[in-house]
């Protein structure tokens, strides 16, 4: 098909945008008892927290205010602030958080018949994104009276979680004491009941009875094979504590899990019924393995979750002018819909196209159908006109180059020097031009009119090796 030549001028406005990552380290500890006669383990204890360095703490056994402030001031620094304490029945949950990243909102209480579930409700600052989250500590012992209990605490969560709107982010993290992957409980906490999204998703969906040597990796209770202080011995053989999450985050939306990110801190599968101390440990030194051996009956889990704030979008607009154009854009179409992104043109558009593909609506024909960042377009049109759309920042400036004929785009707001942006590649250029335009990079002939690439345009290259190059 004939093309014409054109020399056209792009001039545009262009928004600063971008996306924010955020990566926090989430932890959940059973504290043992944690009381005001504790103080003779806040220096374990401060060991871990300094070693794991979490930005979000939720621990279970707190006993009372008290035990909170003494947690605070002994084993936390500035950076840190603790949320609103409820003296509940039994032992409570408590939670601190990092001021610069959370803002906290509010503590709600959800009893059960023994124990109270937290409901903690805090705002992650760069995103403004609410994270809910649980704490929980079941019913402890083995017996089915105990499971049964255990199940109907779980129940009650459930029936919170459950009336939730789709795409809440929340956790539920604690002491669970659940054995097996079929007990009741445990299924209550997994089961999508196909009405809601109130369910938990386990990121170590292991199925069984936990307390087996093949399950050592997973372990939280117990740290210690001797008696000392309270709590728990034997080892470690028990999958008690446990960070769980939402649909809504098992989704990859606005907050996502980072893929196998959970462990027990200080176990490193070799410590099934021994003591984590016991060295060599192979996942941390022996001055943290001591103060996990000596701060309580279970090991602090850890996860890490990524809050993906919304892409920032804008209207992009690309003069065009009458005949022949080539065309591509610094931003990626929010629909990609070759319809949608061409839809500004309405009948001035007789067609766009690439090497292999084709959008005539005049004909009736389109096998384009998708608009890809990454390609260049040669577009025809019957006036001149802008073409706009609405657009938001891509995920990679990375594109192919092919040995032979390429249709170059240009992926970035700004021009960009044909020597800057093929570096090391230049040698295997054979020639660029205008895709609809008279200037051409033609070393071969020592034609050099073309130095700079304009966003908007698109470019003809022919190149003699496979290659990438990066915006």
């Amino acid at each position: 098909m004939k093309r014409g030549l054109l020399l056209f001028v792009i001039v545009f406005a262009v928004t600063v945008y971008g996306y924010s990552q955020s990566t926090i380290k989430f932890m959940t500890y059973n504290l043992l008892n944690f009381n005001e006669s504790a103080s003779i383990r806040t220096g374990y204890f401060k060991t871990i927290v300094d070693d794991v360095n979490p930005d979000l703490l939720v621990v279970q056994e707190m006993v009372s205010q008290n035990s909170v402030n003494l947690f605070y001031n002994q084993v936390l620094n500035p950076e840190w602030l603790a949320g609103t304490f409820i003296d509940g029945p039994d032992s409570d949950n408590a939670v601190f958080y990092k001021k610069d990243l959370f803002t906290f909102v509010q503590n709600t209480a959800i009893p059960t018949g023994l124990r109270d579930i937290s409901q903690f409700t805090l705002v992650f600052k760069p995103t403004g994104d609410t994270l809910l989250v649980y704490s929980v500590h079941l019913k402890a012992s083995s017996g089915s009276s105990n499971e049964a209990q255990r199940a109907a605490e779980v129940n009650i969560l459930r029936g919170v979680t459950n009336g939730m709107p789709p795409g809440t982010n929340f956790l539920v993290c604690g002491d669970f004491n659940i054995y097996k992957s079929s007990e009741q409980a445990y299924l209550n906490l997994i089961t999508d009941n196909g009405v809601s999204d109130g369910h938990f998703i386990d990121p170590l969906p292991i199925s069984g009875t936990w307390n087996n040597s093949i399950f050592a990796p997973y372990h939280t209770q117990s740290p210690r094979i001797r008696q000392f202080g309270g709590g728990a011995t034997g080892g470690l053989d028990d999958r008690f504590d446990m960070i769980l999450y939402s649909q809504a985050i098992a989704d990859a939306g606005k907050m996502v899990y980072v893929a196998n990110s959970t462990w027990a801190v200080g176990n490193d599968g070799n410590h099934y019924n021994d003591s984590v101390n016991r060295m060599p440990n192979n996942s941390v030194t022996q001055i943290v393995a001591n103060a996990l051996h000596n701060a309580s009956d279970h090991l602090p889990v850890v996860a890490q979750f990524r809050f993906d704030p919304e892409p920032v979008t804008e209207i992009i607009e690309i003069p065009l002018k009458s005949g022949w154009n080539g065309l591509s854009a610094w931003l990626e179409p929010v629909d990609p819909d070759v319809t949608d992104v061409t839809a500004s043109l309405g009948n001035k558009l007789i067609l766009i196209e690439n090497f292999d593909q084709v959008y005539w609506p005049g004909q009736g024909i389109n096998t384009l159908s998708q608009w890809n960042f990454s390609s260049g377009y040669f577009i025809k049109l019957t006036e001149n006109t802008n073409i706009t759309f609405l657009a938001r920042q891509p995920s990679s400036r990375e594109i192919g180059i092919f040995d032979g004929w390429n249709i170059l785009p240009v992926l970035t707001a700004e021009p960009v020097q044909v020597s800057t942006l093929f570096a090391e590649n230049l040698i295997h250029i054979e020639i660029i031009k205008d895709a609809a335009g008279t200037n051409v990079y033609w070393p071969d002939q020592e034609v050099m009119t073309l130095q700079y690439l304009q966003p908007g345009k698109a470019y003809l290259l022919k190149s003699n090796l496979d290659f990438t190059i990066s915006f």
